[in-house]
């Protein structure tokens, strides 16, 4: 494991801290909950389940949005960011601006739509802006140049496909817990492919990291053989990806049919699995030292 003394800032290769220790966990779990909130309300809007739609309107007002404003310390002034021109170069403004748009669109179709006035052009606009919302969270990592870890397209697309995955999870798991009469078999298959290119597209990740630079190599050295190796290789590989990966196959192969015990089971294997992903990759985001060492601590 790389430790650093004050002395040592910028010699070693340097963690980054402001994102992950102290406050900075409210802006891990922030970008987690706004992004299942919102794919799951595209999810439900495309599925037909109003109870989904509420459900991931509320994680994402209320765990997202309300975690993001207790992380800015002051959460009574995040007014001023939405009229200040922060959008045009921070990606946590531009991030308020879509969560606020979203929310705000989503809501009225909602009220609407318990009135029976279906307003599509409100649903549409809605679910625009909540992917944008999905990824909005992979760009603002994707933005930070100094880290290796997470200057790279694959953040982006790696958030989204995890955000929408679990909101294909939490919707099923609403739908099967409210006794809702919506056609489920349609979202097999998104599920599977969503899971097949979620590890994938990590495996991807990793390896194209890990030959990116030498930070790119030590972020990943300490994911998958450091510190954090039992949080990775159980929680995102093991459970997050290896079961549910296992009991498709076995789902596949020989019509083996999932229990709706095992599908929550899996449902939460599956989010605890993309939030333990995150936190590594948080985590083990490392500067490159300014003043090279020739000797480094792993």
């Amino acid at each position: 494991m790389i430790q650093t003394k004050p002395y040592e800032f910028m010699v070693q290769f340097t963690p980054q801290r402001e994102w992950i220790e102290r406050r900075g966990i409210l802006l891990w779990l922030a970008f987690f909950f706004v992004e299942l909130g919102s794919g799951m309300f595209i999810v439900s809007s495309i599925l037909g389940s109003s109870m989904g739609m509420l459900i991931g309107w509320l994680i994402c007002a209320i765990l997202g949005g309300g975690l993001h404003l207790l992380y800015l310390g002051h959460p009574i002034r995040f007014w001023r960011i939405l009229l200040s021109s922060g959008w045009k170069s921070s990606w946590i403004s531009r991030g308020l601006y879509f969560i606020a748009i979203f929310l705000t669109f989503g809501l009225i179709h909602m009220i609407l739509a318990q009135w029976e006035f279906q307003v599509t052009g409100l649903l549409i606009i809605a679910d625009i802006f909540a992917f944008l919302t999905v990824i909005y969270g992979g760009f603002a990592m994707a933005f930070v140049n100094g880290i290796k870890l997470w200057n790279t397209p694959m953040i982006p697309l790696l958030f989204a496909v995890g955000g929408i995955w679990g909101g294909i999870g939490l919707t099923v798991a609403t739908v099967l817990a409210t006794g809702q009469s919506l056609e489920l078999a349609s979202l097999e298959p998104w599920s599977r492919l969503f899971l097949t290119g979620y590890a994938i597209i990590l495996i991807v990740y990793l390896v194209s990291i890990r030959y990116a630079g030498e930070e790119g190599n030590v972020s990943v050295e300490q994911i998958v053989k450091g510190r954090w190796r039992t949080l990775f290789w159980v929680m995102v590989a093991g459970l997050g990806i290896v079961v549910p990966l296992i009991v498709m196959l076995l789902h596949l192969a020989g019509g083996f049919e999932v229990p709706v015990s095992l599908m929550y089971v899996l449902i939460l294997f599956e989010l605890l699995g993309d939030l333990s992903l995150r936190y590594c990759i948080l985590r083990c985001g490392y500067y490159h030292p300014l003043i090279p060492s020739t000797t480094y601590s792993y």
